[in-house]
């Protein structure tokens, strides 16, 4: 009868310890260091830059270090000008962009707004004014 009962333990054991298996969870494949921690798909990134180039399939816009920021324009991208959604064509090279972007599964970057910004109107009202000579 002692065998039997261990020969059941054993099983219920067994049985218990497979059940608790789930096939493409935990171990090292596809996470951070194998605590379960993968990268972090949602960030969202701000970048201030001059517009280069825009296509159908990317948009290019230069940073401040001169490196050339390019992200893929998906269905959901919107191109804003003066408040007001434009086409991509209405963009020109030089102009200075706020690019609102996303990454993927594949950590590709994603274009979600471009946005042309508008000139400070600080930049105009702190210009020097000259001087007249007085007659």
């Amino acid at each position: 009868m002692a065998k039997l009962a261990k020969f059941f333990l054993l099983l219920a054991f067994a049985l218990t310890a497979r059940a608790q298996y789930y096939p493409g969870r935990g171990g090292r494949s596809g996470t951070a260091g194998g605590a379960g921690i993968g990268p972090v798909i949602d960030a969202v990134a701000t970048i201030d830059g001059v517009f280069k180039t825009a296509d159908k399939k990317f948009v290019e816009v230069q940073v401040e270090s001169g490196d050339i920021m390019r992200m893929y324009i998906t269905g959901k991208t919107k191109f804003i000008r003066e408040g007001k959604a434009v086409k991509s064509s209405e963009f020109h090279d030089g102009e200075k962009v706020t690019a609102d972007a996303t990454r993927d599964a594949r950590l590709n970057m994603l274009a979600v707004k471009i946005e042309l910004v508008k000139p400070d109107e600080k930049a105009k009202d702190d210009k020097p004014k000259e001087d007249k000579p007085d007659k």
